[in-house]
């Protein structure tokens, strides 16, 4: 039986995964670069002065970082997706008794 949180997930992978792998990796590793090269240039800023001739260093560290956390997510995301989806395909065989759908036999 799958949990409340089981069916969030479900739902949400569901969705996420659609459009394939390389949709799902270029907008998260586009957006997410942004966003780190952004929070990152500030927190140098913050301790260094003249953090500005950090930006191309801090942009690759960050395009590196975030298309690694993308990738890792994925597989993450897909192998829990699929041992669920397992589980419950082995526990209906269990239920249905012979795995006939509940045909006697």
């Amino acid at each position: 039986m799958l949990s409340p949180k089981e069916k969030r997930f479900i739902k949400y992978w569901e969705e996420q995964r659609t459009g394939g792998r390389w949709p799902y990796y270029l907008m998260y590793i586009i957006a997410g670069t942004v966003i780190a090269t952004i929070v990152f240039s500030f927190l140098i800023m913050m301790m260094v002065i003249g953090g500005v001739d950090y930006l191309i260093p801090i942009a690759a560290f960050s395009l590196v970082l975030v298309s690694v956390i993308t990738v890792l997510t994925w597989q993450n995301n897909e192998k829990k997706f699929k041992t669920i989806i397992r589980r419950e395909i082995e526990e209906g065989k269990r239920h249905d008794g012979n795995g006939l759908g509940g045909q006697l036999v």
